[in-house]
């Protein structure tokens, strides 16, 4: 089998590893590839997941190695240390895979998470406490969020209420409510602003465009 690893040093008995930086990745061919080995956060995940779809090029399947600060993929579909799996290739079992919804937000694809809410706030300020000790791992998160707990419940009636604003997390299901959205196939939002802030699956991201459309587009097939 061949795979490709990414921002990790991977050796596989008896299989062909092509190991690469994220940067090089976005200008490999896919074709003949088994599995991609993704060493990071769900950030570089959904990076890398968007490559593969829009390149147009055959879907493998991705091996998690969890390394960043909070990893909401690893965690949904419990996925297992990489040396375990790799333990398992080198003896010849067979992967099994879960499948992972791909949505589309314009020309944006994400996987769990998407607003312009208080997630939007929540991870602007994780990132500014991203020095120090706690650069890596999940207190940034939890500090964060304790800081804008008193604005989050002050302006939450106003926010749910709003046609410009939305939240969407999907690996819950247990239905939608205003703005808030567990589970979507289609959903169309005019935000009457040409230049929006979007939280997509940790990651921060500027849209220039006033329209935003949201489809699930695709899925892929993740190691468990």
């Amino acid at each position: 089998m061949k795979f490709i690893a990414i921002n990790t040093e991977v050796k596989i008995n008896r299989h062909e590893v092509i190991v690469t930086g994220e940067k090089d990745f976005y200008n490999m061919q896919l074709s003949g590839v088994d599995y991609i080995i993704v060493s990071g956060g769900d950030g570089l995940l959904r990076r890398i997941i968007q490559y593969i779809i829009f390149s147009g090029q055959p879907k493998p399947a991705i091996i998690i190695d969890a390394k960043g600060s909070f990893n909401v993929i690893a965690k949904k579909h419990l996925i297992p240390k990489l040396n375990k799996v790799l333990k398992r290739i080198e003896a010849g079992e067979k992967l099994q895979t879960k499948k992972q919804d791909v949505y589309k937000l314009n020309e944006h694809v994400f996987l769990f998470s998407a607003g312009n809410m208080h997630d939007a706030l929540h991870i602007h300020l994780s990132e500014i406490l991203r020095v120090g000790w706690l650069k890596n791992g999940p207190w940034k998160y939890l500090i964060s969020f304790l800081f804008m707990l008193p604005i989050a419940v002050v302006t939450l009636p106003f926010l749910i209420f709003s046609k410009k604003r939305f939240f969407i997390l999907t690996p819950f299901k247990v239905g939608n409510f205003k703005n808030l959205y567990t589970k979507i196939e289609h959903l169309q939002i005019d935000l009457k602003n040409p230049y929006n802030l979007i939280e997509i699956d940790g990651d921060l991201i500027i849209i220039e465009d006033s329209f935003i459309d949201i489809k699930l587009i695709d899925s892929v097939d993740i190691v468990v």
